[in-house]
């Protein structure tokens, strides 16, 4: 796929952004993908670093989503007749799988010749991939070429897709599986980490407050403490707001999609077998009528799977059924008010969305942050009279 001219331009400003912030790279890493190759060309040459060497491989390309390779989306589970949310949990779960391509579809890579070195093994398993599927893929690379690399002491620069950027955070400050399905991966943004000698994360808002005394530059999430995430993004904070915000909002969807079918399913077969369900022979003839019960019983058996155990509305939710059975006064609610606590349970107390991302300088809990610098201090000295 051919970059767009807003690619283009995000590509360039990229390494606008690594000029002016005085970032110098030593080795890059790319895809063989051509959007990739292109956006790593355009960014260095803008950065005034064209000559830096680029190392290209297979195992950076984007997550493979099989037969639904080539599909729009939102539309996918239309044309290829597959329900709605088993879509979006391909999509969006971490080890889901989509079903696997076919020889005859049109973008079928195995004749390929960027793909000829590949075993019959590694060509089955690129049919399809769930994230889980594409880490395993990618860290093996990242562990035995780009790891090295670092302990030479270069600055490594690896421009590649959403989901293998995605899977490398995961790694290096080893995020959950629940909680990295939730961290966007906004495009043309450079997003900076600084590793220790054990290729662990440096704090950015210590390293650069307590150690160099100078004030933090760029962006990071504002739950980043919470999510174990330590990078910073150089960049347009309104973008960075406007891409996490559009993510925050189709996981939102997809978890309401979720709670709607939950309350779907409670017919009348499903409340005879619940044993947990005392449903009168009066409340039977309102269909409009749900058992608060029953739609606890029936959130908790879909939250039993990790894939959905941590989802946060499903999470509000459960922790609303639960204080209307603690109170006593509500064992039934009406369909419509059902369907605006669902759409409602998002937000916070004031009736509003939660920003992402913040600026490093606006942060207010430095006296944390010099916390842990000195703890880390401790640590460091600790390490030297070991090693003494």
């Amino acid at each position: 796929v051919n970059l767009t001219k807003r690619g283009e331009g995000e590509a360039r400003a990229a390494g606008r952004l690594l000029h002016e912030n005085g970032i110098e790279i030593d080795h890059a890493f790319t895809s063989v993908l051509k959007r990739a190759s292109f956006t790593t060309n355009m960014c260095l040459n803008m950065a005034k670093q064209h000559w830096v060497p680029v190392t290209k491989t297979w195992r950076l390309n984007e997550r493979h989503y099989g037969a639904l390779q080539g599909y729009n989306k939102d539309t996918a589970y239309q044309t290829l007749n597959i329900d709605q949310e088993l879509v979006m949990e391909m999509r969006r779960s971490y080890a889901t799988r989509p079903p696997p391509m076919d020889d005859d579809h049109p973008y079928w890579h195995g004749n390929d010749r960027r793909y000829s070195k590949l075993s019959k093994e590694q060509l089955e398993r690129s049919r399809a991939e769930s994230l889980k599927d594409a880490a395993e893929r990618i860290m093996p690379f990242f562990n035995s070429v780009i790891v090295p690399s670092l302990r030479e002491g270069n600055r490594c620069l690896v421009v590649s897709h959403a989901n293998t950027i995605r899977t490398l955070i995961k790694q290096i400050d080893n995020i959950s599986d629940q909680d990295i399905k939730q961290l966007s991966i906004p495009t043309g943004i450079p997003l900076i980490y600084r590793l220790d000698k054990n290729m662990k994360p440096v704090d950015p808002n210590c390293e650069l407050e307590f150690r160099y005394m100078v004030q933090p530059k760029g962006y990071t999430w504002a739950t980043s403490r919470q999510h174990g995430f330590h990078g910073v993004y150089l960049g347009d904070l309104e973008r960075l707001q406007d891409i996490q915000n559009k993510r925050d909002a189709t996981s939102r969807w997809w978890q309401r999609m979720i709670l709607r079918k939950i309350s779907k399913q409670l017919s009348e077969e499903d409340i005879d077998d619940c044993h947990l369900c005392f449903y009168s022979r009066h409340m039977k003839k309102h269909k409009d009528i749900l058992e608060t019960k029953h739609i606890w019983y029936k959130l908790m058996m879909k939250m039993k799977n990790p894939e959905f155990a941590n989802m946060l509305l499903l999470v509000r939710m459960r922790e609303y059924l639960e204080s209307a059975l603690a109170i006593g006064k509500h064992p039934y609610i009406p369909m419509k008010a059902y369907e605006k606590i669902v759409d409602e349970i998002h937000l916070n107390s004031a009736g509003e969305v939660v920003d992402p991302f913040v600026s490093l300088e606006d942060r207010q809990d430095r006296e944390e942050r010099q916390k842990r610098w000195i703890e880390s201090l401790s640590i460091d000295l600790e390490d030297e009279c070991l090693i003494k």
